[in-house]
């Protein structure tokens, strides 16, 4: 088979990269030719990849059984880049090249990874040269940029076209067939990441890359004392400066360590600027980003690493990093929210050293003195648990591709298809589907192919004609069955029954910096409504309980990511007064007359509504 796959590739730095790096190698050792069309050469420093001659070599592979991949990159004719308003046109560039791989080389389908720029410029690749079209996405576009007000239409039209999506059944919502979607094939590890595998001479390594700008501290490690090691994206929400204050403090408690950062992104000064405020330059050791199938023997060279996600703001996030730590035999600090990103492990806890709350600064420092007081009981910890891991080989990730690949090129489902929107009002409306029992499948199997929300409108007319029959008062199910409508349509959008968007295109005016006096305008994607009902025990335990009177706001996104959350009535009154009229002065004195609400905490009230797209300032 020949592939077409637009995606990140190496030396673009991140899982989504290292993972199309495998899966193009596991389908090229598996004879298939895969022709890597990308815009990894164009990669910003910031999340660029350190190479050396070895390393580039790699990037492209021949088989004995013929298979092969290929890389074409954009980006050696940047002077034809002459227009106004300037901007790279990566989407464009990638369209055209992988048009002409198809074309010139017979292509059997075109592969992407990434909604932006990847899956765009494939899916119109894939519609100028008629071939199928696979997109796969990940966590940050699935939620971030399909949300994004000027972004997330293009890419609902791509998935609603593609002729399979490798991602979150969720997305049924968009219309798309259960039998389109397929799941992210297991993960997977190359060989390198073992426990016994070589271990990096980390002072020779700081010495050969002294010469990079990134690279501070050129001293040698001091090989008798545990070093603590961070790698990936640098943060807020990575946890990267909740780390360096807990080993701020240790250090002036007088434990001394190594902390290695092999890492990178937007925030390297701020970061560099807080390790020297903090007194920590001459035992931290700052390294480029290295190519994954190097991180091991990095890895290896550490007492411990962490992963100190919290708060992160995209909801699906799964990272590897967990995966990668145990598989090298690494001793994991690892805070709550990382562990709970990975279901599949119901053992995680107790295979890693798990931070409640990274922000909790004496629980952080109190792992991490542990760690660096008893080094050798940290590093026996990391092997033992590397153990019996359930982690896939490169093998059986090229299997899996294989065969969505092969199926999709025959016109086959990729598995079995199930009833959207049967799955769709089991996920959104659990209680009423169970109360109503085999009525709801009557139910489908009568209006055939009616949509979901008509099929929801239906179940609420069963309760009110059967209510009779039903172990509970018509008045409380109305109630259950309003608010499980309500969060139903958070994940629909099958009918493109939101036309709308959120907020009206105005023309633009002249842009005010003055915060208080911008005006917001609510999200027409906001609904709000009351109830008596303890919705809290409706949601977490099922059970239907009567409750006092509560006000909660249903705000959809267009990446069907929805949320919920309740409302005082000062707050419902707030969001009821965003209609653009009035500015953030005026509804602060408002609030302030009516409800003797603070000043300060009416505007960041608004700004966190702005934040999370509630409402628009203009």
């Amino acid at each position: 088979m020949r592939i077409c796959a637009v995606m990140k590739y190496p030396p673009i730095q991140g899982g989504v990269s290292a993972h199309s790096y495998r899966m193009a190698m596991a389908l090229a050792a598996r004879g298939h030719q895969v022709d890597v069309v990308t815009n990894a050469d164009e990669v910003a420093d910031d999340y660029r990849v350190w190479f050396d001659d070895t390393d580039v070599a790699r990037l492209e592979a021949t088989f004995p059984n013929g298979g092969a991949v290929r890389v074409i990159s954009t980006g050696h004719w940047e002077r034809a880049r002459a227009y106004i308003p300037e901007a790279n046109p990566f989407s464009t560039k990638l369209a055209a090249l992988a048009t002409e791989e198809i074309r010139a080389h017979g292509a059997d389908l075109v592969f992407s990874a990434y909604l932006e720029p990847y899956g765009l410029s494939a899916h119109l690749a894939a519609s100028w040269t008629g071939v199928p079209h696979v997109v796969q996405h990940a966590g940050s576009d699935r939620t971030r940029l399909l949300d994004h007000p000027e972004l997330g239409q293009a890419y609902r039209e791509v998935l609603r076209r593609a002729d399979l999506v490798v991602g979150d059944r969720g997305l049924v919502g968009l219309g798309i067939p259960f039998d389109r979607i397929a799941p992210m094939p297991r993960a997977s590890l190359p060989p390198e990441f073992t426990p016994d595998g070589p271990v990096a001479d980390l002072s020779a390594l700081v010495a050969q890359l002294s010469a990079e700008p990134w690279v501070r501290n050129t001293a040698p490690l001091d090989p008798n004392v545990a070093t603590i090691g961070v790698y990936g994206k640098l943060g807020v929400f990575k946890g990267s400066f909740d780390l360096i204050r807990a080993l701020a403090r240790l250090r002036a408690r007088g434990l001394r360590f190594n902390f290695l950062v092999m890492a990178g992104g937007t925030e390297r000064q701020r970061f560099l600027a807080e390790l020297d405020e903090l007194g920590l330059t001459e035992v931290t050791w700052t390294l480029p980003f290295l190519p994954h199938w190097r991180v091991p023997e990095v890895l290896r060279a550490c007492t411990a690493v962490c992963g100190l996600e919290r708060d992160f703001p995209v909801e699906v996030h799964r990272p590897g990093l967990p995966m990668e730590l145990l598989s090298c035999g690494t001793c994991a600090v690892l805070s709550a929210e990382v562990v709970h990103t990975q279901p599949h492990w119901p053992d995680l806890p107790d295979r890693a050293r798990v931070v409640t709350d990274p922000r909790d600064i004496d629980e952080l420092a109190t792992v991490l003195a542990d760690v660096i007081e008893n080094p050798t009981a940290a590093i026996e910890f990391g092997r033992l648990s590397a153990k019996d891991l359930p982690v896939a080989d490169d093998a059986e990730l090229g299997s899996a591709y294989e065969a969505m690949f092969d199926a999709v090129v025959r016109g086959e489902p990729v598995q079995r298809g199930g009833d959207a929107a049967f799955a769709l009002l089991r996920t959104h409306m659990p209680t009423t589907t169970a109360v109503l029992g085999d009525r709801v499948d009557e139910l489908l199997c009568a209006t055939g192919a009616a949509g979901v929300p008509e099929v929801a409108a239906l179940l609420a007319e069963s309760i009110e004609t059967e209510h009779a029959d039903l172990p509970y008062p018509l008045d409380t199910l109305r109630e259950v069955v309003r608010f499980e409508r309500h969060r139903l349509w958070l994940a629909v959008d099958a009918d493109h029954e939101e036309v709308q968007p959120a907020f009206a295109r105005l023309p633009r005016a002249r842009r005010e910096t003055d915060f208080g006096r911008l005006r917001p305008v609510r999200s027409a994607l906001l609904r709000i409504d009351e109830f008596q009902l303890d919705i809290a025990a409706l949601t977490t335990r099922g059970e239907i309980v009567p409750g006092e009177p509560s006000l909660y706001a249903f705000h959809k996104r267009p990446s069907l990511q929805g949320r919920i959350f309740q409302l005082t009535p000062a707050t419902r009154e707030l969001l009821e007064l965003c209609d653009g009229t009035r500015t953030v002065d005026e509804l602060t004195e408002i609030a302030r007359l009516e409800h003797g609400a603070a000043a300060t905490a009416v505007r960041d009230r608004v700004r966190q509504f702005a934040i999370d797209q509630v409402v628009q300032l203009r």
